[in-house]
């Protein structure tokens, strides 16, 4: 984990997962995980159907 991923919020996570003190809150948090997750994979799927990219494309520069 050298650098973490853009989408992926690791205080915000980190802090549910201290919260998650009982079994039905630590099943919420992995269900939570997984939601978010496969709306993130669906996101770069239908970005990808549509012949977009996720990470913008690098410019060349024209000179004068």
């Amino acid at each position: 984990m050298d650098k973490p991923n853009k989408g992926y919020d690791y205080r915000r996570y980190r802090n549910l997962l201290a919260e998650a003190t009982d079994e039905s809150k630590r099943l919420a948090f992995i269900d939570l995980l997984i939601e978010e997750g496969a709306r993130d994979q669906l996101t770069r799927e239908r970005i990808s159907q549509l012949g977009l990219t996720t990470r913008p494309a690098e410019r060349s520069r024209v000179r004068a």
